[in-house]
């Protein structure tokens, strides 16, 4: 989305282009502009001393302003001072005198009365309903009461109108857009809070519908809908920037709704006391961990956390810019039980022992907020992160394609070969039915037909940054980053090596398994028995990457995070038979463009392919949406890249 962002400034703002994307550029406030609508809200002030980049209610507040001004200007009798705009209104319109990023006159009764009337219709809807609301005209002249708008009904209606913040279709009024009905409407909240209308349950015992009744209700291709909301969140995260004391608007909104707090505080036009801000981020943890959380509100408090920023992660200052220093967790060297006997898969016996040397390795996979500081660096950019001539070609967009391509090949030609594993799959719930459907349509392809879909899932050519990078379903900051290749793993470990003046890389398969099996040698990570309810696999029915550490049940005993499910971790090792050996041949550079192992299995995938023994291996250049990594690091000797 940001190459849109650019492309769509260029196109309508060519004079300004340039300047306005070099001010959103690697800023939070990028994330807004994913909507035509805030696009052109920004191209529209683009003129007027600068684009308000401030937040959405800026953004907003400077619409409205520009809209008043334009009928001041035009000498529009509704816009005169007098009932609707008074004297001192006027003049302060007219003369751009502002306190601040979202003042406006409400001295006249216009735009106090557009708060009004967004806030009785914002009340008007279903609970959890998100949309804007239409009512008869004489019911939208009933909500502006009240002896000041009462008797100026039709003419604040038509001055809305003339703004082009109100349509009448036929004898209904409605805001031409959601965004500015919850704008207006959270004007209002914040004259008089209301935090009891974002009132949620959010322990298990309490929510409805419950867990188990929506995993019932869902096909097996629907991904876990969110926690209930109440539908007004939106309009609150706008109204804490706008808030006469965002401190107490914030701390009203943490005991009854934890998750949209940490939102608001989020905000880059919301200042808040370091102390509040440090409290919100440790109650989102708790609540992200607490067991007693349904699984829908630890997912929500870890996104909100990722907003928020979470400090188990210490934003740092290297000579390439800021970095994340993941937590980690040190594994005692020693022999460790590798591999499995069960005859589940071949490639997993025999079960041996390897000895490992004591390593540290992530409590977490890497996030989407680590791998923002890489591209904020430009690591794609710099070929110092790309240590071997097959990286560097991947860089550079030579043969970025082909590898996935071949390996999707052999899956149809698998396919081809055993047809009766789709339908039992399909009754094992080893696959969804939509899943089924791409499988018998790909055998029903052609090979020019097979050849031209590989050419859309794999584009040849450069690549400067995860493959679902934009993609809403996994670009959560607390998220782990899904959609990176081999090569762009071990750049980033490369990058981080010399920002941190430690040695940071992928973990062998060895150690993978170590740090997974401890050396009790589990089935799981976090014990023998497989449950659902410890891990993101298919059998969760999440359908989706989770944010970071919302499956305290998976833990380790040792502290590691979602080591079974979630994402495919990257390895050092290239695929090889056992017994393990770390020898050239498996963990050497020489052979950069062999397959390599992946360990954890994922949200995609079953409770078999996330045992700790299970082998996955990948062309290096495949970019899946299950796929991510984690790190290791094994000394504080800094590293010449």
């Amino acid at each position: 989305m940001a190459g849109t962002v650019e492309e769509f400034l260029g196109v309508y703002n060519p004079q300004r282009s340039s300047a306005l994307w070099q001010q959103l550029r690697g800023t939070p406030q990028l994330d807004l502009f994913r909507s035509p609508f805030y696009l052109r809200l920004l191209l529209a002030q683009a003129g007027d001393g600068g684009p308000a980049l401030q937040g959405r209610a800026g953004l907003f507040t400077g619409f409205v302003r520009q809209a008043v001004q334009r009928e001041i200007e035009a000498d529009n009798p509704l816009f005169r001072p007098g009932a609707l705009l008074d004297k001192r209104d006027h003049e302060r319109l007219v003369q751009h005198a502002w306190r601040n990023a979202t003042d406006l006159p409400a001295r006249g009764a216009l735009l106090p009365a557009l708060c009004q009337l967004a806030y009785g219709l914002q009340a008007r809807r279903a609970p959890g309903e998100a949309s804007r609301v239409r009512v008869p005209y004489d019911d939208a002249l009933a909500l502006l009461d009240g002896e000041k708008y009462a008797p100026l009904g039709d003419e604040l209606l038509h001055a809305g109108v003339a703004l082009q913040v109100l349509e009448v279709q036929w004898d209904d009024v409605l805001y031409v857009h959601q965004l500015l009905q919850e704008y207006f409407a959270a004007r209002a909240l914040t004259g008089q809070p209301r935090p009891e209308l974002v009132s949620t349950a959010w322990r298990a015992d309490q929510i409805s519908p419950s867990l188990p009744d929506v995993l019932v209700g869902l096909a097996d291709s629907d991904p876990l809908p969110a926690a209930p909301a109440t539908g007004w969140e939106e309009t609150f995260v706008l109204a804490a920037a706008m808030a006469r004391s965002p401190e107490d608007f914030v701390s009203a909104l943490l005991a009854v709704n934890l998750p949209l707090a940490g939102r608001c505080a989020a905000q880059p036009d919301v200042v808040l006391s370091d102390a509040l801000r440090r409290r919100l981020q440790q109650a989102l943890i708790e609540r992200s961990r607490d067991p007693a959380a349904d699984l829908r509100a630890r997912i929500a408090a870890a996104r909100a956390l990722g907003e928020l920023g979470d400090p188990s992660f210490q934003r740092r200052h290297g000579p390439d810019g800021d970095y994340l220093l993941p937590p980690v967790v040190t594994i005692a060297a020693g022999n460790y039980p590798i591999g499995s006997n069960e005859g589940i898969y071949e490639d997993e016996s025999p079960a041996h022992q390897v000895e490992v040397a004591a390593f540290a390795i992530g409590r977490f996979p890497v996030t989407n907020a680590e791998w923002r500081c890489f591209l904020d660096a430009g690591g794609y950019d710099d070929e110092r992160w790309w240590q071997d001539e097959a990286a560097q070609r991947w860089r550079r967009g030579e043969e970025t394609a082909e590898g996935p391509k071949q390996e999707r090949r052999e899956f149809r030609q698998w396919l081809r070969d055993n047809p009766q594993r789709i339908g039992e799959l399909l009754r094992e719930s080893g696959i969804t039915s939509k899943q089924a459907e791409d499988c018998e349509a790909i055998l029903q392809m052609s090979d020019a037909e097979f050849e031209a879909l590989l050419d859309t899932w794999y584009p040849s050519g450069r690549q400067a940054e995860p493959a679902y990078w934009n993609d809403p379903a996994y670009n959560d900051a607390a998220q782990p980053v899904v959609g990176v290749c081999w090569y762009e793993a071990r750049a980033y470990c490369a990058w981080l090596s010399a920002q941190t003046g430690q040695f940071w890389r992928l973990p062998s398969e060895a150690e993978w398994e170590a740090a997974a099996r401890g050396r009790s040698g589990r089935r799981y990570a976090w014990g023998d028995d497989f449950d659902a309810g410890c891990c993101n696999t298919f059998e969760s029915h999440v359908r989706g990457t989770t944010p970071i550490g919302v499956f305290p049940g998976g833990d380790t005993p040792e502290g590691l995070v979602d080591l079974s499910g979630n994402v495919w971790e990257w390895t050092s090792s290239a695929y090889h038979p056992y017994p393990y050996a770390p020898d050239l041949r498996r963990e050497g550079t020489d052979t950069a463009d062999a397959r390599r192992v992946l360990r954890g299995g994922s949200w995609n995938n079953n409770r078999d392919n996330a045992r700790c023994a299970y082998r996955n291996h990948n062309d290096p250049g495949n970019r899946n949406n299950n796929l991510g990594l984690r790190l290791v690091c094994v000394s504080h000797i800094v590293q010449a890249f």
